[in-house]
């Protein structure tokens, strides 16, 4: 499979602190791949500095290419072309992200004027197109609605519908389930999921739940701390994870495995260090049953292991079994 985006060697800084670490992933064209770790590992800055939309004083070293082009390397103008043409975007929280002195077919095809030229009559025509297609119903009444008047996951089946606007070859969603209840999460990521299928779209999809995304991705990238700690396709992830992180987070998916003794639910004990404290060697050695004093002692480095890679000095061999 070709590359379509590639991210190499990714480190993220504010100020004197890094946030991120020496990130490498790709995703391949028609490929869905999903970035999961706990909340403070680095998911969401990742993504937002694949197009640039973190902070002008943030410093960013690496590569980020699309089709072969340096996205890091380029003019704001030339960058711009990119955003929403090329890259569709789909925000965590929608009603943010939606512009709420506006209707939410005018921001639609505020875009399809911009990128494509469209006349006025043909972009508010294409509008409800776009809504009828990501499932909002009498689209041409909605497409008049103001973000305060729509459900959150209606303004997110905008957000996505936007997203996918211009024909991108790629699109990012970011946490794009968060605040929505269960039944609304699954019905939102099966369509952006649909969507890129039937468009054969490259998908980066940014999740804190591995079970959410299970049935959604072909690829798995775990970050820790700022760095990636495994990757490798999602059936293989779920039957053999090889970190210890990864497990952890597997077994804290409720029902995925016995409680406690005590009847609670299984969790990874302590939290995700603070980045101007992560340790100097494994940065999940303090959280860690399995840690040894040489895990401290320096940087491990990320080893490819087949299919995938593990940035871990002991890592799990045996096959791993969730509860059903």
């Amino acid at each position: 499979m070709s590359s379509l985006l590639a991210v190499r060697g990714l480190s993220i800084g504010f100020g004197d602190v890094r946030v991120t670490e020496d990130v490498s992933f790709e995703v391949g064209r028609g490929e869905a791949v999903a970035v999961v770790g706990e909340s403070g590992c680095g998911k969401s800055v990742t993504a937002r500095a694949v197009l640039r939309l973190l902070p002008p004083a943030t410093r960013t070293e690496g590569r980020v290419e699309l089709e072969g082009r340096d996205l890091l390397a380029l003019s704001e103008p030339a960058l711009r072309e990119v955003r929403g043409r090329q890259v569709g975007f789909v925000f965590q929280h929608p009603m943010s992200a939606l512009n709420p002195v506006l209707p939410v077919g005018e921001q639609i095809a505020e875009r399809l004027r911009l990128h494509l030229g469209l006349r006025r009559r043909a972009a508010a025509e294409r509008t409800i197109e776009l809504l009828r297609g990501v499932g909002i119903p009498d689209p041409a009444r909605r497409a008049r609605a103001y973000p305060h008047q729509l459900s959150g996951g209606m303004c997110q089946r905008v957000m996505v519908a936007m997203a996918l606007a211009c024909d991108p070859v790629m699109l990012i969603a970011d946490e794009p389930t968060t605040a929505l209840d269960v039944t609304i999460q699954a019905q939102v990521l099966d369509l952006i999921r649909t969507q890129q299928r039937a468009r054969e779209m490259g998908l980066l999809l940014i999740s804190h739940d591995l079970a959410l995304v299970a049935g959604a991705v072909d690829r798995v990238v775990v970050m820790y701390a700022g760095q990636v700690v495994e990757t490798r396709p999602v059936i293989d992830l779920f039957e053999r994870p090889r970190h210890p992180y990864t497990r952890g987070l597997l077994l804290s998916v409720p029902g995925a495995a016995a409680p406690t003794a005590d009847g609670r639910l299984r969790s990874i004990p302590g939290v995700v260090p603070r980045p101007a404290d992560f340790p100097r060697g494994c940065r999940f050695a303090p959280r860690c049953a399995r840690a040894t004093p040489e895990c401290s002692a320096a940087p491990v480095p990320l080893s490819t292991d087949g299919a995938g890679a593990v940035r871990c000095l002991h890592p799990h061999d045996e096959p791993f079994a969730l509860r059903n």
